[in-house]
């Protein structure tokens, strides 16, 4: 059995990792990168989504009353919406319709705007496993396991739209990297948590819960967009 405090760091540690290795992946295979985006975001968006409704939300329900619940989620969801829709996408791989269409993503003022955006959401994995880490080892593992499934196509996608946006593959791979970093924040504010109280663990993983139920819901309509994909596509047809 896995020592619960060694997982509260651990668990971010290799989320963040499989991050990298997506934004490896995607400089590796920058020729077929865009046509294997699409099934990793599917994939990632199914984890998210289940991971939320059956495991995040009951298990914090039970140490909430009704309002409260409804309110923590409802933060949660609707702080992701509010800085998806008037700063920048939370996440490349569950808004790559946007990204497809707007390049400003990737150069001065938009990337550092996406970079403090995609940070953020980075904070929120990395405080999410190591909540749930201190609530039971195991259920730390499963929200592990759907926040790790997510970061592979995070990291690919957002090398990719970087280098759909003209960098230098080495230079996407670095600013991938350093904003991915930011999950690790997340992990040391759950290590410096010391005894955290029944109630306020809820609350961080009600509204954790929200946004999971927020990136799968943008990330369905993006999916479901009926645009085709342009400048993704277009990236990789200049690549062959």
């Amino acid at each position: 059995m896995l020592p619960r405090a060694s997982w509260v760091l651990g668990g971010p540690v290799l989320a963040t990792g499989v991050a990298w290795a997506g934004s490896l992946t995607a400089l590796i295979l920058r020729q077929s990168a865009a046509r294997l985006l699409r099934p990793l975001v599917y994939v990632a968006l199914a984890f998210f989504a289940l991971a939320a409704i059956f495991d995040i939300l009951p298990q914090s329900k039970q140490g909430l009353s009704w309002p409260i619940f409804v309110a923590a989620v409802s933060v949660g969801y609707g702080a992701f919406w509010l800085v998806g829709r008037y700063v920048a996408p939370i996440c490349p791989a569950c808004a790559m319709r946007r990204f497809e269409e707007q390049h400003d993503h990737a150069h001065g003022n938009g990337l550092i705007f996406l970079a403090l955006a995609l940070s953020v959401h980075c904070f929120i994995d990395g405080l999410g496993v190591s909540a749930a880490s201190t609530v039971e080892v195991f259920f730390g593992l499963r929200v592990f396991g759907a926040i790790a499934v997510h970061k592979l196509p995070e990291g690919f996608a957002l090398a990719l739209m970087l280098m759909a946006g003209g960098r230098a593959p080495w230079a996407a791979f670095v600013w991938a990297v350093g904003i991915e970093t930011a999950t690790l924040g997340g992990a040391v504010a759950g290590w410096f948590w010391t005894q955290p109280s029944e109630f306020w663990l809820a609350v961080v993983l009600a509204h954790i819960g929200g946004t999971f139920l927020y990136l799968s819901v943008s990330g369905l309509q993006d999916a479901l967009s009926a645009q085709p994909a342009r400048s993704l596509t277009a990236f990789e047809s200049s690549r062959t």
